[in-house]
């Protein structure tokens, strides 16, 4: 029978990936380490024989597993997730992953390597395994320390810096070799673009979709529609020359920010742990473990640097964005597991001929040894930050802290700079622009040369080709271009009239810096488009025309092109707001107004325990409104939303209630509900709870008032846990109870909640003495 062979390959598979795994899990160890032990144990380099047959059509189901693996990832990944997780641990991560690259690029220099084989090796180490981190964080209890979030922080955004590497690494393997290649900016910017565009339609398309057949066809359809959508984005990333990972992560990541988020997570889970487990299988299965007694340097190689290199690099990333030492150091020593994505970029490695044959099996033994190794490392991760900050020297100690006091004074002066609240709401914009016109113009031209390739080089219709495709593709610019230049031209005006403000000549100065600063950025744009446009590809003549008849109708429509390209614009934000809401994952996923900011209300979403005595009563008899004074103006049943709930409604488990209220009416219906409360804008994770160490600043304009009057649990939503005054500590703080300059705070409350008791800290401004360290 055909494909018999292929279900018997699947039964020894999965079901000795099953033994090995529970044989891992008792010995606590991550499942991933069984699965790629069960593959070796089966594959192909295990003596007497292969279990397996067919390696070829495992290795497919593999390329299957491999898509639902990262899109599993990416839904996990929100838009709102990565929102709440702040800029500052973004930008840690990014640097964390610059100083590992640049190391990496260093070494193979050093051992006679290739470039690109550095960049394999600097790929390899900048991921780290967030399951086995997550894993060991909790069973340590550190979850909730200001360490603990920061690594739990650093390792999920540290997926997107995978993806991301796997999909350069895979455009600069098909470009050239062992060499890197010339283009290798272009490979990033055309990475970018090729991302914002995905996303940008996947924002504006997926939801009417995924709403009409929820309307209008069964579940199972729409898990259809979803997995063929998956399976085309994953090809499609593939045919445009990037990883098939690609465009699964940002499908995931845009589906995470929906209403069914949660009914995609039990329709996928099955096909994400059975499909999961079969890649990491098939990546053991090419594992040779008689390779390490040969490349046994390797392995050291790879975990000095995973213990060493990693480590310090993203210490030194959480440093600069203004986070202590010693918190810095105890965080990059917990992200020493090599993650699951390592194998994939090793694997690529060796493919490619790249990397040595004997990589790809030293770095699953690091991993096997980085895993094993990291709860030893992160339980003494305290006491080795202390003792590192101990010895650090007096003047870098002075240096540090004068930079983090620097950095909070600028943070504080620019939220209070008028140029910069005016000028920041625009840049975003204007890169947004930039990326989404570069990737229509790089998807132009391989739909140019199809078209050219299927009109033949001969005829009426060849001829006039150039000018047809050229001049249609050129009105589609024509909206965001006109955009653009609006955006850069409210720019030049901010900047003229900041810079010559004051000056006594400033009404014959501020035209000419206007004009000058507009001819730059025209300027600029021009090296932009020549630079998106490839040697030879339109002739001049084709050029001229196409450019005359743009420019007339840019003259003659110019109102209409900014109009319509408005209302895309407008149609993009509401969506953005809509994934980047609290309530985007439930049946309220809408962008809310703001008009109940002047009325002093707040929404906030509760949930209603599966064990809760309040299930099966109604609105009516719970009489929320006479208790708490708060309404509940809309319930998410399973994804339903049922507004304006009438009285006898009766409440279910699994309810999501959403509540309209002032926040103190929210707090106390939340507690009666059973869960936590806040306003909804500030609701966080009982996981996104840390404790910080706050030093208050001379001047504090809070020092020495009771705890009782300051009130910081309403006022700032933290609480003091602790006030360390010279060698004497009160670890129970009463209400009676004072701060003092120059005192230590133990703090507990959410990172952002912390953040703005710092600022409430801080001297008014215009006081130079004003600084807080956290």
């Amino acid at each position: 029978m055909p494909g018999i062979q292929l279900i018997g390959d699947l039964a020894v598979v999965l079901v000795i990936a099953g033994g090995v795994a529970w044989l891992c899990q008792r010995l606590r160890l991550s499942v991933v380490v069984g699965y790629l032990v069960a593959g070796a144990v089966i594959g192909p380099n295990t003596p007497p024989f292969a279990l397996v047959a067919d390696l070829e059509r495992v290795e497919t189901l593999a390329q299957l597993g491999l898509v639902f693996l990262v899109f599993w990832i990416g839904l996990n990944l929100s838009l709102s997730r990565l929102r709440n997780l702040g800029f500052s641990v973004i930008a840690a991560t990014a640097i964390g992953a610059l100083l590992v690259l640049n190391a990496c690029r260093l070494l193979a220099w050093a051992l006679g390597w290739s470039d690109t084989a550095g960049l394999f090796l600097a790929g390899m180490l900048m991921v780290s395994s967030s399951a086995i981190i997550g894993k060991v964080l909790d069973e340590l209890n550190l979850v909730h320390e200001r360490p603990g979030q920061l690594a739990l922080g650093v390792t999920v955004l540290e997926d997107v810096v995978a993806v991301a590497m796997l999909t350069l690494l895979t455009s600069v393997a098909q470009l050239g070799g062992g060499q890197p290649p010339p283009g290798l900016l272009t490979t990033l910017g055309g990475l970018g673009a090729f991302v914002v565009a995905l996303a940008v339609g996947l924002l504006l398309l997926t939801h009417r979709l995924l709403d009409r057949l929820s309307r209008e066809a069964a579940p199972e359809i729409r898990t259809l529609a979803v997995a063929g959508l998956l399976l085309l984005l994953a090809w499609g990333a593939v045919r445009a020359g990037y990883s098939l990972a690609l465009g699964a992560f940002v499908f995931g990541t845009v589906m995470g920010s929906t209403r069914y988020k949660a009914d995609l997570e039990r329709a996928f889970d099955g096909l994400h742990q059975i499909f999961g487990a079969v890649f990491f299988v098939a990546v053991g299965m090419q594992v040779d473990f008689r390779l390490l007694a040969k490349d046994w340097p390797l392995v050291l190689l790879l975990c000095g640097l995973a213990w060493g290199l990693r480590p310090l690099a993203t210490a030194a990333g959480l440093l600069v964005v203004g986070n202590p030492p010693r918190e810095s150091l105890q965080a990059g020593l917990a992200l020493t597991p090599l993650g699951e994505f390592s194998f994939l970029i090793a694997q690529l490695g060796v493919s490619t001929g790249v990397m040595p044959p004997g990589i790809y099996a030293a770095a699953v033994g690091a991993s096997l040894l980085t895993s094993l190794g990291a709860p030893v490392l992160t339980r003494h991760s305290e006491r080795l930050g202390e003792r590192f900050t101990r010895r650090l020297p007096h003047r870098v100690s002075a240096w540090v802290e004068f930079y983090h006091d620097w950095l909070t004074r600028l943070r504080s002066r620019t939220s209070g700079s008028l140029l910069w609240q005016m000028t920041a709401g625009r840049l975003a914009p204007v890169a947004l622009h930039v990326l989404w016109v570069s990737a229509l113009l790089l998807f132009a031209w391989p739909v140019y040369g199809r078209a050219r390739e299927a009109l033949g080089g001969e005829g009426w219709a060849a001829r006039m080709l150039p000018y047809w495709f050229w001049g249609a593709f050129g009105v589609l610019l024509l909206g965001p271009l006109i955009a653009l230049w609006r955006y850069l031209t409210v720019l030049a005006m901010l900047l003229a009239e900041s810079a010559t403000q004051g000056s006594p000549r400033q009404a014959r100065l501020r035209p000419f810096l206007e004009v000058t600063l507009r001819a730059v950025g025209l300027g600029v744009l021009g090296i932009w488009w020549l630079a998106l446009i490839p040697a030879g590809g339109v002739r001049l003549g084709v050029a001229a025309g196409v450019f005359a008849m743009l420019g007339g109708l840019a003259a003659l429509f110019w109102r209409r092109f900014a109009r319509l390209h408005s209302r895309f614009e407008n149609e993009l934000r509401r969506q953005f707001r809509r994934a980047t809401h609290p309530t985007a994952t439930s049946a309220w996923a809408v962008a809310l107004p703001d008009s109940t900011a002047d009325w002093g209300l707040d929404i906030d979403e509760v949930t209603l325990p599966g064990n809760s005595a309040l299930a099966g009563r109604t609105l009516g008899e719970l009489a929320i409104r006479a208790q708490f004074g708060c309404s509940v103006v809309g319930i998410d049943r399973q994804g339903y939303g049922l507004a304006n709930p009438r009285a006898d409604t009766v409440l279910f488990p699994q309810d999501k209630l959403l509540l309209l209220g002032t926040p103190e009416q929210l707090a106390r219906a939340a507690r009666y509900f059973g869960a936590a409360a806040g306003p909804r804008e500030d609701t966080a994770d009982f996981d996104e709870l840390t404790m910080e160490t706050v030093r208050v600043p001379e001047g504090c304009p809070l020092a020495g008032r009771p705890l009782r009057e300051l009130d910081l649990i309403r006022r700032a939503g933290v609480q003091i846990g602790g006030i360390r005054r010279g060698k004497h500590r009160n670890l129970a703080p009463s209400g009676h109870d004072h701060f003092a300059p120059g005192d230590e705070l133990l703090v507990l409350g959410t990172h952002a909640r912390i953040k703005e008791f710092c600022a409430l800290l801080n001297p008014p401004a215009g006081d130079s003495s004003a600084s807080a360290a956290t």
